[in-house]
């Protein structure tokens, strides 16, 4: 994910390409859609039509097949625009990567590297400092890539003892920090001395577990909850 001129780009993986995406452009690519017309999505997002043009021309540079498909229209107009299935698969990757941000924008970002990649068992490892996380493979990643884990707070699960289950990702640590975070109990979780993690908890939960500072515990994560980005 970088910065540029247009805003926030998203890498995102479409087929076997990487291509980057800004929001700018992704509405010219989305109004294209509904409007049936380069022409009209262009204005409405106020960018000169030969710049949407020269940015569609790219953009299917990048990829190697088409993104827009254009009707020419006869002597009176008619012509018209509308995604092929590789511009459409676009703007689905675009929006489920903004959305997993947003929903993401309050999280433990984590940066590791990729130590082993499991292909029988379709599982990979990424390092943590002295931390091993395991997750499903992402087939762009290879060994020794770094990458940034985004671990919602919401989506750890806060135990006195570690409990048996299919879960994994399984870490001992202490309590460094409490308070209240949107109606919910935000605790810091110190599991390493380089990694502290955030967890929300109910009141509830708080009170029959007994936490307080300094309380030691095990937290836990589902290796499907977490994104990874490639940096």
């Amino acid at each position: 994910m970088t910065d540029s001129i247009e805003g926030q780009e998203y890498l995102l993986k479409i087929g076997n390409k990487s291509i980057a995406l800004d929001y700018k452009r992704f509405m010219l690519l989305k109004g294209t859609q509904e409007y049936g017309s380069i022409t009209k999505s262009a204005k409405e997002i106020g960018i000169p039509y030969r710049t949407a043009l020269k940015y569609i021309e790219n953009l299917e540079k990048e990829v190697g097949e088409s993104v827009v498909a254009s009707k020419r229209g006869g002597k009176g107009g008619g012509g018209s625009s509308q995604l092929t299935k590789v511009g459409k698969m676009i703007i689905r990757e675009y929006t489920k990567f903004s959305i997993i941000l947003k929903k993401h924008s309050d999280v433990n970002e984590v940066e590791g590297k990729v130590a082993e990649i499991d292909s029988d068992n379709r599982i990979m490892k990424i390092s943590l400092y002295k931390k091993i996380v395991i997750l499903p493979i992402i087939e762009d990643l290879n060994i020794g890539d770094e990458v940034l884990l985004l671990i919602s707070p919401e989506e750890i699960f806060v135990m006195l003892e570690p409990h048996e289950s299919s879960v994994r990702n399984i870490f001992e640590g202490k309590i460094i920090e409490m308070g209240f975070q949107n109606e919910m109990v935000r605790v810091k979780i110190n599991i390493d001395e380089d990694i502290s993690l955030f967890a929300d908890i109910t009141e509830y939960s708080r009170d029959k577990l007994g936490l307080n500072l300094g309380s030691n515990i095990f937290i836990g994560f589902k290796a499907t909850s977490v994104p990874v980005i490639k940096l």
